[in-house]
């Protein structure tokens, strides 16, 4: 077990690849605080890892918020005693609408929770992480934060742009302190709200557009690479982005500009 008794806090852990990054984690022996907005998810899964709640516990934080993402660190710390791993896992999708459509409201909430969420809980974990003189920053980007990726709208493609330059300069700020700061990029990933937006026949025509290895992702595939890179086998690893989409970013077989207007006609707007 690679991660034998290292403290993990994983945000947006209650569902979706959050929690197949909290199993993953917790499979390699890890400590895991189970982050999540909905405490009542959060539970469910903590409980799942470890009924006894020894080596799992629940924390309600909303991550565009300060103040919690502040008590999030200290119940870690109450409950384990350190903080080894942060995973900046929660995050939201952008506005089902084309550039000149997107309103204010949308762009605060998409950058508040997918950028600024990420800011505050690296300033919250951070200074636990240098009082022990190690730690790793694993931040969840997206394809879409290396390029334009065809599902998304500008203001979740601005947002990942975000968590990449987050990611880079966190890694050159902190390297002579031994914390190791890096990102797992996805492209599609089979969750049950995926399952639920698209239908089969839908999903199917998409990934032979868009997917060379011909199928999304599943959430413990994005573990294992969390795991990689918050395991001492990365610890000469930071700044990276690491792409985990099924050879997406290859290039896309068509243009799918037009796949991306209809998508957003399509939806109704949020």
């Amino acid at each position: 077990m690679e991660l034998k008794d290292k403290v993990a806090i994983i945000t947006g852990a209650g569902q979706g690849g959050g929690e197949g990054i909290a199993r993953v984690l917790a499979r390699e022996g890890a400590k895991i605080a189970v982050v999540d907005l909905n405490l009542d998810a959060a539970r469910r899964v903590a409980s799942s890892i470890d009924p006894d709640g020894k080596r799992a516990v629940a924390i309600r934080a909303d991550v565009s918020k300060k103040a919690d993402t502040e008590a999030m660190a200290a119940q870690t710390l109450e409950a384990f005693g350190r903080i080894d791993i942060l995973v900046n896992n929660a995050g939201v999708g952008g506005a089902s609408a084309l550039v000149c459509d997107v309103t204010e409201e949308n762009w605060d909430r998409v950058m508040g929770v997918n950028a600024k969420g990420i800011l505050f809980c690296c300033q919250a974990v951070i200074p636990a992480m240098q009082a022990q003189g190690k730690g790793k920053i694993v931040n969840i980007d997206s394809i879409a934060g290396i390029r334009m990726a065809y599902f998304s709208s500008v203001d979740y493609t601005a947002s990942k742009h975000a968590v990449t330059g987050l990611t880079q300069h966190l890694a050159w700020e902190l390297a002579d302190q031994r914390i190791n700061v890096n990102a797992v990029c996805p492209g599609g990933i089979l969750t049950p709200a995926i399952e639920a937006y698209a239908s089969r026949e839908k999903r199917d025509a998409l990934i032979r557009r868009t997917v060379p290895l011909g199928r999304f992702c599943n959430p413990s595939e994005i573990g294992e690479a969390v795991s990689f890179l918050a395991s001492e086998r990365a610890d000469m690893i930071t700044g990276q982005m690491l792409a985990v989409d099924g050879g997406t970013l290859t290039g896309y077989g068509e243009d799918l500009r037009a796949v991306l207007r209809q998508r957003l006609q399509e939806e109704p707007q949020q």
